[in-house]
């Protein structure tokens, strides 16, 4: 189990667990599909950049500060 910080392009898993410190984070995640169980692929995660996922059909950037908190396993 690492966080989505941690791996790297191309890699998939499943998202083990998700850390919220806010109601309004909750509720944007979910609403993105960022949920317990579903599987995420990173597109491209480069260190300078926000890092590039696909979960199911829809792909976004999401903060490095946010991806800290997404656990896959």
């Amino acid at each position: 189990m690492k966080p989505l910080t941690q791996m790297k392009s191309g890699e998939t898993g499943k998202i083990d667990f998700v850390l919220y410190y806010g109601n309004n984070l909750f509720f944007r995640m979910n609403a993105l599909g960022i949920r317990v169980g579903n599987e995420i692929k990173v597109l491209r995660n480069l260190w300078f950049f926000p890092i590039h996922i696909r979960i199911s059909t829809t792909e976004m950037f999401i903060r490095r500060k946010d991806a800290q908190n997404i656990w896959i396993d």
